[in-house]
């Protein structure tokens, strides 16, 4: 559906994206329409393509899928338009001594002729300029929105391009379309291509295979990994765009020398993730390298917190205890029913016992509500704790500004999901005296995004790490964890009880109905609800 229409009130508008909400006139009626729509402003006419939905709480709206802008027609479109704020110093009154003075003429003399709005009383002739390149500029801004529909590429993309790129945005794409790689994180490659080669980009242009190597790196770290195999990735590219090996060896030199990647052994990085990478190891090699503060009568404080909480610790979480103490980078980690959860009450205990304030946190929302439950202590997310708000679109960067932990201690819990990305935040938040202790279990939930943090401190050996192996007598009731443990040990024979226990296979191929029975059926009948 088509609507022709005037903005009449931006209600919201996100600086990120563009995502905005707005009031729209057309005829007699008025409209609450949304969409992404950089650079339009109170005054603009658009001509916009969409529907009409039904919001559960704002009731009708006009939602956006693509739109153009038109510059108004009417006396009374070019008086909105000039008097909306668009154009610094034109205010309603001003913008209608301009409407009333030229009449229709009004559009050309502000884009061709500024020079005569000297004739309107108070606009001087630097002011006529300036007002004159201000309605320019603003014309320009749209006109990258129209250039970019062309090929595809919607409106909500249209902001990030320009503030890279500026006014000579047109320019710079048409000399080369692949700078769209870097600028929009996770753009269709496909597409950039097909724009490129239809304006004339030669195959075998060094252009295109630097960003063909990009964008396989993107697509790498998508699957989870922060570099590729050097020969893996020469033959993908290769293959991908059609071009001699050769040439992609030697573009690939030529972006290690630009240190857009790093090479290292037999493996290719992004800039971003090498970097990344690069800090975390700095930052956990210098605060392991520094020694802990003493506390004498440990052995003393850890039987008086077993009293208080009615516990009795093995030797295996004794010890791990003890090197909480002893070292300023801990891991520990174990698979489920090992009781880790038993260490951080035990942990939080002795250094509330220690007067040392702890930081207790984990990778997402439920993970930290769940270690909030059995510990009894306020947790919060990683993001939270260091003030990280949700990157644009996924985009990197590393260099983001954290907020400082002032705690002396950090305990983050489900260390498993941490990826490089949000490691190299959180070693960017410590301070260099602070104790870390970093708890999880590797074969479990691995992170969403790229890296193997806590699989990769345990096997590089230069963090101490305390691995819990016994399995407690309530976490032995479950067939669940005694089979993980089994599958993680190579065990082949796994325990089934399909009538009383948690863990049982499902051999029918009927995927719908074994859902429907798991949630009717089984699953209440277990937890006897």
């Amino acid at each position: 559906m088509e609507l022709k229409g005037q903005i009449e009130e931006i209600i919201f508008s996100n600086e990120m994206n563009s995502y905005t909400v707005c009031t729209m006139s057309y005829g007699n009626s008025e409209i609450t329409a949304t969409g992404y729509l950089p650079f339009v402003n109170i005054g603009d006419i658009i001509i916009a393509q969409g529907e009409y939905v039904n919001h559960n709480v704002y009731g009708k709206q006009f939602k956006i899928d693509t739109f153009e802008k038109t510059m108004p027609s009417t006396n009374a479109e070019v008086e909105k338009y000039l008097g909306s704020g668009i154009i610094k110093g034109i205010g309603p009154a001003t913008s209608k001594k301009i409407v009333d003075k030229f009449g229709e003429d009004t559009i050309y003399i502000l884009q061709f002729e500024p020079e005569k709005l000297t004739a309107v009383k108070g606009i001087t002739v630097s002011r006529a300029k300036e007002i004159g390149e201000a309605f320019r500029n603003a014309w320009e801004l749209w006109q990258i929105v129209m250039f970019l529909q062309q090929y595809g590429i919607g409106t909500a993309n249209a902001g990030k391009i320009y503030k890279e790129l500026g006014m000579s945005a047109i320019s710079a794409i048409k000399e080369n379309p692949y700078i769209l790689v870097s600028i929009l994180y996770g753009v269709d490659f496909k597409k950039i291509d097909k724009i490129a080669l239809s304006l004339g980009i030669e195959s075998t242009s060094a252009y295109r295979i630097s960003s063909g190597i990009k964008y396989a790196l993107y697509l790498a770290s998508r699957n989870g990994h922060t570099c590729v195999l050097t020969t893996n990735l020469l033959e993908y590219v290769s293959q991908v765009l059609g071009v001699e090996r050769e040439l992609v060896e030697n573009e690939l030199t030529a972006l290690e020398y630009a240190k857009e990647i790093y090479l290292e052994d037999d493996w290719v990085f992004s800039k971003d993730y090498y970097k990344a990478e690069e800090n975390v190891a700095k930052k956990i090699l210098m605060l392991s390298r520094n020694f802990a503060k003493k506390y004498y009568s440990l052995e003393d404080k850890i039987a008086d917190v077993e009293a208080e909480l009615d516990i009795e610790l093995s030797e295996e979480q004794r010890d791990a205890v003890k090197a909480c103490f002893k070292n300023q980078v801990v891991v520990i980690t174990g698979g489920p029913g090992t009781g880790k959860t038993t260490i951080i009450k035990v942990l939080l205990n002795l250094f509330k016992k220690a007067e040392l304030e702890v930081a207790l946190c984990a990778p997402t929302g439920r993970a930290a509500r769940r270690i909030t439950e059995t510990t009894g202590e306020d947790a919060k997310t990683l993001h939270r704790l260091l003030e990280l708000g949700k990157s644009e679109d996924d985009q990197i960067n590393i260099d983001y500004a954290v907020s400082k932990i002032k705690q002396h201690v950090v305990i983050v819990d489900e260390m498993s999901m941490v990826d490089i990305v949000l490691m190299n935040y959180l070693m960017k938040g410590l301070e260099d005296n602070t104790k870390l202790i970093l708890i999880g279990d590797s074969d479990q939930l691995p992170s969403v995004g790229p890296g193997s943090v806590l699989k990769d401190l345990i096997d590089s050996d230069c963090v101490v790490t305390k691995k819990l192996t016994e399995i407690y007598r309530q976490a032995a009731e479950s067939q669940i964890v005694s089979n993980a443990h089994k599958i993680n040990e190579g065990d082949k024979e796994i325990c089934v009880n399909e009538k009383n226990g948690d863990f049982f296979f499902i051999r029918e191929t009927n995927i719908v109905e074994q859902i429907i029975e798991l949630v009717t059926l089984r699953l209440p009948k277990l937890r006897k609800v």
